[in-house]
Order: C-alpha cells, then structure tokens, then sequence
C-alpha cells in the first residue's frame, strides 16, 4: 500500500498539473468578467501572480511547487470574484442613492423657486440654482448611461459632484436671502 501510495505521488509530480492550470486560468477570467480589476484589484493580481509562479515552477520541473501555486491562483481568483460583486453591489446601491438624493434635493430646489416651500429664493441666487439644476439635469442623464453599462465608479463621482454642487448653490443662495 505504501509502494502503491509513493507511486501515486511520483507519476503525479512527474509532469505539470494542467488541470489545476486550466482551473486557475478559468477563475481568472470569471474575475474579469465580475470586474475584478475594477472592484477587486488587489485580489485579482494575486491570483495573475500566483498564475506567473505556476510558470516559473514548471520551468524550474518543480512540479509541486507548480501545483501549490495553480491551486492558490485559483482560490484567489474565486476570491476576487467574491470581493468583486460585493463590491459592485455596494457601487451600485451608492449611485442609486445619490441619484435618489439629487431628486428630492431638485425638487426641494423647485418647489422654493417657485415659491411653494419657504423660504422663496430670488433674483440672482435664483438664477444660479436654475443653471445649476439644468447642469444637473445634463449629469444626471449621463449618471443614468453610466448605470446602465455598470460603470458604478463613473456614475458616482459624477453624481457626488453633482451633489455638492447643488448643495452649495442651494446655501449660497439660502444666505444671500437672509435679511
């Protein structure tokens, strides 16, 4: 039985494991199709590494090594596609939001614009606020594509700028009002 075991082991190490190979290669590309190199980069270039050490131990004929290194390309790769989509839906939670923020933010605008909410803002903070609503307008359309394509990290900063911008506006505005 032990012959039986040694035998086993030795033909195993006698040549690359390519099926580990193949298996590391194939989580590598699920990585990069869940957008790992967006959402988890650390992750998915351990996993390219431990896929260039595979090389490096089959060169070398250290077929364990080899192995070892096959399998960790692997489970990191898995590990990147874990990190990636949690991550994706994190981004995508935030920009949907920031979209949701900027719309009432707008129509909290409006509303005290158009003198429906108090206190009314005029002359030019009023005129400011409209030019900045319509520039928001514009961003939040393009927000929208970006969204739509799952390029999360475009849309939000687009949409945190967006934000901000109206948020000042909107107290630049509130302030030159006061008596």
């Amino acid at each position: 039985m032990v012959l039986l075991t040694s035998l086993v082991l030795i033909t195993a190490c006698s040549q690359p494991p390519q099926k580990e190979r193949g298996q590391a290669e194939g989580a590598i590309a699920a990585a990069r199709e869940a957008s790992a190199e967006v959402y988890a980069p650390d992750e998915l270039l351990a996993a390219e590494s431990a896929l260039g050490e595979y090389d490096a131990a089959v060169t070398q004929g250290d077929y364990r090594a080899a192995l070892n290194a096959a399998l960790a390309a692997r489970d990191r790769a898995y590990e990147a596609v874990r990190h990636a989509s949690t991550a994706k839906a994190e981004a995508r939670g935030r920009a949907e939001r920031l979209v949701t923020e900027i719309e009432v933010l707008t129509t909290q605008i409006r509303n005290r614009l158009a003198g429906t909410a108090t206190p009314r803002i005029t002359g030019a903070g009023a005129q400011r606020l409209r030019q900045a609503v319509a520039a928001t307008s514009t961003i939040m359309q393009e927000a929208g594509t970006a969204i739509d394509d799952e390029q999360y990290p475009v849309a939000i900063t687009r949409l945190e700028a967006a934000l901000e911008g109206l948020r000042k506006e909107l107290e630049a505005a509130t302030r030159r009002g006061r008596p």
